[in-house]
């Protein structure tokens, strides 16, 4: 049965990559592509092929866990290579940014939980899949057992998700591209340290020290009154590999590695993680669609154009961000690569990955955290 299992796991990943290569107006859905190719290989196998996916949850659950120490891990390491820069030369401003985002997207899905008869786990999906935000969805997965449910909330919310990344920055390109101050230029220069990212050579003696010290962690329970609180596997490797990322080196470990490898990792783990989360929940999903998922899509939407819109404005007449900047980082704060790659385009400029890589780290600590409370308060 493993070999069953890999072997759909990969022909989701082809096929994904086939369909996120194929363009929509100024929009490609990237990698993400592989979510929608599972779930539809899912639904297939178990409808026409008879092969019961069902049957294949374990399989399929060990290739979720191992992809997210990857993925995880791989982007905390990238960005603990410039937490100190971030810091130099912006100051908090990205930092408070990349948690207010997340923390608006968190209270506008709350709010949406007292509406009647709406269903709490796919709710929690929405949350992730509004702000197309894989990690998100990846900390909600391992903190609930309501499966199903929260994939399908994330696969139905992510389209009106995307959608609202485009209208809205669609919008601020068009209202600042003939603005005095647009900086769509970028006429401030920023420098980042990058001369550590030489090293070839990938060390996996510290990379191990740093998942074993990150499942530890997560292992471990804090209590703020009633409420238990643990960091989990995502949170617990999240935490160990910007830390011990910043370290660089102790004793005979070194925590530096060159980048083009983490990215690697980081791209062939969130090419997993879609493709076992899709194949785990497929057959259920695309069977289940009915007025409701339309209804959830324009939850989903309200969510994404609430959390983006405050973002700017918060970014833009508070932080006092310039424009090409607050792009890239309301992407970031999202966790959003389809986001991304929309900024690069609609401003011709890869500037943007400035925004975007500073932002990055604190909204994905954001997604952990809120989360975490959303699965507490709803269910």
């Amino acid at each position: 049965m493993i070999l069953i299992s890999i072997l759909l796991i990969f022909l989701s990943i082809f096929l994904g990559l086939i369909l996120g290569n194929i363009k929509f107006y100024k929009f490609k859905l990237g990698v993400s592509g592989t979510i929608f190719t599972s779930l539809i290989i899912s639904w297939v196998s178990k409808k026409f092929l008879n092969v019961s996916v069902d049957s294949l949850k374990v399989e399929f659950d060990v290739f979720f866990n191992f992809s997210l120490i990857l993925f995880i891990s791989s982007v905390a390491l990238i960005a603990s290579k410039k937490i100190k820069g971030i810091f130099k030369n912006f100051g908090i401003k990205f930092a408070l940014l990349g948690f207010f985002t997340t923390f608006t997207g968190f209270i506008s899905t709350y709010l949406l939980s007292f509406v009647p008869n709406i269903n709490k786990e796919q709710l929690i999906g929405l949350f992730s899949g509004s702000l197309t935000s894989s990690p998100g969805l990846a900390t909600a997965l391992e903190n609930s057992s309501a499966d199903p449910e929260i994939v399908y909330g994330y696969s139905i919310g992510y389209i009106p998700g995307v959608f609202g990344v485009i209208f809205i920055l669609s919008l601020i390109v068009q209202l600042f591209k003939n603005h005095k101050n647009n900086n769509f230029g970028l006429h401030t220069t920023f420098k980042i340290d990058t001369n550590f990212n030489k090293i070839k050579d990938f060390n996996f003696l510290s990379y191990s020290l740093i998942i074993i010290i990150g499942i530890i962690l997560g292992k471990f329970k804090i209590n703020f009154g009633i409420i238990n609180f643990s960091l989990g596997m995502t949170g617990g490797i999240l935490i160990s590999s910007l830390l011990l990322g910043t370290v660089r080196k102790f004793w005979i470990f070194s925590f530096h590695f060159d980048d083009s490898i983490l990215k690697g990792f980081q791209n062939l783990g969130l090419l997993i993680f879609l493709a076992s989360i899709g194949l785990k929940s497929g057959y259920l999903i695309i069977d289940s669609l009915n007025f409701s998922s339309f209804y959830l899509m324009v939850l989903s939407l309200l969510i994404a154009l609430i959390s983006i819109s405050a973002a700017f404005i918060i970014g833009k007449y508070i932080l006092k961000i310039d424009n090409l900047l607050l792009i890239g980082a309301i992407t970031g704060g999202m966790t959003s690569t389809p986001g991304l790659a929309t900024a690069i385009d609609l401003t011709n400029s890869d500037n943007v990955i400035l925004g975007y890589g500073a932002t990055y780290p604190f909204a994905l600590l954001g997604m952990v955290i809120f989360n975490k409370i959303l699965i507490y308060v709803l269910t």
